[in-house]
């Protein structure tokens, strides 16, 4: 009996769906659903997205710093500044605030 319940354990460890990071190596389909699913995620997604964005595979380094542009508002951004579209979206969160008027689209690669 206890071999079975250490076999199913083992069974189920090993049947574990990919994580949102991992699927960013995946085709093109994959990875678009992965980024959306790391962007859902928002912030709470950012410490892997930046180990992601090290990753040795250069597509996954270009897709880990898409999904960080879209959850930051800045390509690639590796500091802990987010950009906001608008006042509203910035402001009642008990931080400071810094307003700019840029235009452009930061959270594109432009290189």
């Amino acid at each position: 009996m206890k071999y079975a319940v250490v076999v199913l354990v083992l069974i189920a460890l090993g049947c574990s769906p990919p994580s949102a990071i991992d699927r960013l190596a995946g085709d093109e389909a994959t990875a678009r659903e992965a980024i959306v699913t790391l962007v859902q995620r928002g912030d709470a997604a950012l410490p892997e997205l930046r180990n992601a964005a090290a990753h040795e595979d250069p597509l996954v380094r270009r897709r880990a710093k898409t999904a960080i542009g879209r959850i930051t508002g800045q390509w690639g951004s590796d500091t802990g500044l987010h950009w906001k579209r608008s006042l509203g979206e910035a402001t009642g969160k008990g931080k400071p605030v810094m307003v700019l008027q840029l235009f452009g689209k930061f959270d594109e690669e432009f290189c």
